[in-house]
């Protein structure tokens, strides 16, 4: 192992020390910082114990703090200035070349070395924005998806229009599980790019997976319009009273005939009637021939208020009434639908 390497891990070694002996680790991190010495000098061969490694790699009255406090901060400065130099012609030809050959990876799904090629080419020109968006979409391919959204929003800070960099931002954050933030980045990559059709599909897919309370609300107020419906259904006929308030009629004045017959008032009454001449009388009347008549054609059937007005339908219906009054024991919860009252037929 070269000297150099050693002196620095020496030097490392008696920064340790030192920060174990000046309190400037905090107790209970010590065991921590004594193992880690220990690694390291079993690691690189080295002792601060040891009279010849001491003196070949100690450099007292120096100290690794000292040295660094010694290196100017416009040193550091340079360095960053030097990265954000603009890439020379011969940088840029070299990085659309690495570029494309980002391009053939991912064509051939070599993802990885397609954001191997990229990277290079951002090393060479970290200024276009292209190279950083296609690395962007060679992460997400990689399901390296942090990785993704940062190469994005680098693409989106050095060029703000490049709509390509919002959907590839917009995906990432997707398959983050950050809906949102995809939303907001198709959105704005719409603003961009009005026409792109796969961002607007993109965009309706991640609005999709947004927690939203607009359906819940809707399905509560179709809920309280069922019940508001059957409430009215229960209210106009549950208790035996259809149209007009005439026992076993439906909305519309239409008969409901198989309740009307399974009723044992009903049919005693219609016995009664067959016996003593009244069912003749009911057919003669002018009311019940026009609803006979006319009950083939559309529109033929007469309102049932109407028909409650002829005071021989009225005699007959309160008839009827009386009868399902005693035939039902005046239950108003019969599931026949009496409602035990003559009265309320009329309501």
């Amino acid at each position: 192992m070269a000297s150099s390497t050693k002196k620095a891990a020496y030097q490392i070694l008696n920064f340790l020390q030192e920060s174990l002996s000046n309190g400037s680790i905090k107790e209970d991190d010590k065991e921590g910082i004594e193992v880690a010495a220990q690694c390291i000098s079993e690691a690189f061969g080295v002792d601060l114990l040891n009279p010849s490694d001491v003196s070949a790699y100690s450099i007292h009255p120096e100290t690794l703090t000292s040295i660094l406090d010694k290196v100017p901060a416009s040193a550091s400065a340079s360095s960053a200035s030097k990265s954000k130099a603009p890439a020379t012609a011969e940088d840029k030809a070299k990085a659309d070349k690495a570029k494309a050959a980002g391009n053939a990876a991912m064509a051939k799904k070599d993802y990885e070395g397609a954001v191997k090629s990229y990277g290079e080419a951002i090393d060479l020109d970290d200024q276009n924005p292209v190279y950083w968006s296609n690395r962007a979409a060679a992460h997400s391919q990689l399901q390296s998806h942090s990785s993704a959204v940062s190469d994005a929003r680098q693409a989106i800070t050095l060029d703000p229009d490049f709509s390509k960099a919002y959907s590839r931002l917009g995906h990432a954050l997707y398959s983050s599980g950050d809906y949102k933030g995809a939303v907001d980045a198709y959105e704005e990559g719409l603003k961009k790019d009005p026409g792109n059709a796969t961002m607007k599909s993109s965009l309706a897919t991640a609005k999709s997976r947004l927690p939203t309370t607009s359906a819940e609300d809707d399905d509560d107020d179709e809920e309280e319009e069922s019940s508001s419906a059957a409430a009215t259904t229960r209210g106009a006929g549950g208790a035996g009273a259809g149209a007009g308030g005439f026992p076993n009629f439906g909305a519309g004045g239409m008969p409901d005939l198989a309740g009307l017959m399974s009723n044992p008032a009903i049919m005693q009454m219609a016995q009664q009637m067959m016996a003593n001449g009244g069912l003749e009388q009911m057919m003669n009347n002018p009311m019940i021939r026009q609803m006979m008549g006319g009950a083939g054609g559309a529109g033929g059937m007469p309102d049932i208020n109407a028909l409650m007005q002829d005071p021989t339908m009225r005699a007959m219906a309160e008839r009827m009434g009386a009868g399902l009054g005693r035939g039902n024991g005046g239950n108003n919860n019969d599931n026949s639908g009496g409602s035990g009252s003559s009265g309320s037929m009329y309501s």
